[in-house]
């Protein structure tokens, strides 16, 4: 996978640790990541979406 300067970005950020999104977070910028099994999501009570990198993500890093 080849990933945009803004996935990796995203990714590397989500190495160190998981990420809650604030409410007006345009999800369809990572979306791709998501399908690709790269970041594993859930939806919080409060609606807000938490994220977390896969050891996908971390091999897509690690590629280059």
């Amino acid at each position: 996978m080849t990933l945009t300067s803004l996935e990796r970005e995203f990714l590397q950020r989500l190495s160190a640790e998981p990420w809650t999104s604030p409410p007006l977070f345009d999800h369809s910028l990572i979306v791709r990541l998501v399908e690709a099994g790269c970041v594993q999501t859930e939806t919080l009570p409060s609606g807000s979406v938490q994220y977390e990198i896969t050891e996908a993500g971390r091999a897509a890093i690690a590629e280059g």
